[in-house]
């Protein structure tokens, strides 16, 4: 240990003297620590939401460009899907006028539900229809999070708001 912080009275007065006591102490520690049980380089960290009445997302990337086969038109188009326990969200968007997207979306599996988008220009909503489809006609370009509310029967069976990560239309 820092032969600076043994040194130190354990009744220091100034606070200053006793911040700097407790940064060696835990500067020490940190190194011990890290000598003794480091963090494993290929450590992936994640975080588990319970007991908010949400669930979360996650963004599943698309195939490699090549991997498809289709026609495409002349309009830019863009597509996200993500994944939750209970439910897959497919989004599609398409470039429109003054800097806005017809953004078009899918639940599977379907079902009528209120859908929340939370854009930069505040928050959108709309339903869906019985197969799961869902669409916003002018979405500002920027920052998009949909959340997918369960009516009260669905609630009533357990279901809970989904919710995607922010993404970039």
């Amino acid at each position: 240990m820092d032969s600076s912080a043994q040194d130190l009275p354990g009744d220091v007065p100034d606070g200053a003297a006793q911040d700097r006591a407790d940064d060696a102490l835990l500067a020490d520690l940190r190194r011990v620590a890290g000598r003794v049980d480091p963090v494993p380089a290929d450590l992936l960290f994640s975080l588990s939401v319970t007991g908010f009445g949400i669930e979360i997302c996650r963004y599943v990337p698309e195939p490699p460009a090549g991997a498809l086969a289709g026609v495409r038109g002349d309009e830019e188009t863009t597509r996200a899907t993500f994944e939750s326990a209970s439910l897959t969200i497919m989004v599609e968007w398409t470039a429109g006028t003054n800097g806005t997207v017809r953004l078009d979306g899918w639940l599977a599996p379907p079902s009528p539900c209120r859908i929340e988008l939370r854009t930069v220009d505040g928050p959108q909503t709309m339903d869906t229809d019985e197969g799961g489809r869902f669409a916003a006609q002018r979405v500002t370009r920027g920052e998009v999070q949909i959340r997918v509310h369960p009516t009260t029967d669905q609630e009533a069976d357990g279901a809970r708001t989904v919710v995607t990560p922010s993404f970039v239309v």
